[in-house]
């Protein structure tokens, strides 16, 4: 019998193949991650962006073989404008090298400074 998670998992996967192996492998992910509740939605999301950035389900692993590579944990790729703020995070970086705190500031606090001067003006 499936479970209502894997019922959302399995609605969202784009190459719906091998559904036993693919339940097991929900199952055995579930169980080990068992105190991330969070866990289904950070799976699906990383379906949206896999499909999205792949382009196709066809260049996606069957769902057991995802499921027991955490392939949920993938991180996105950057996106052509974010590549253009990190080489501008890097100029910045190498410019301010001297300064201690520069070393401290991370390219995501650096994208999201940048995400509110745009707001800003």
């Amino acid at each position: 019998m499936d479970t209502p998670e894997f019922i959302a998992f399995w609605t969202h996967w784009p190459k719906r193949v091998n559904k036993q192996a693919a339940r097991d492998a929900f199952a055995w992910a579930m169980k080990r991650h068992n105190g991330d509740g969070q866990l289904l939605q950070k799976m699906i999301d990383a379906i949206a962006w896999q499909v999205e950035f792949y382009g196709a389900a066809r260049f996606l692993k069957d769902p057991d073989k995802w499921l027991l590579g955490m392939r949920w944990e993938d991180e996105r790729p950057l996106t052509q404008d974010e590549q253009a703020s990190l080489v501008s995070f890097r100029a910045w970086q190498a410019a301010n090298a001297h300064d201690p705190e520069t070393r401290t500031v991370s390219f995501d606090m650096f994208r999201r400074y940048q995400q509110a001067q745009r707001r800003a003006g």
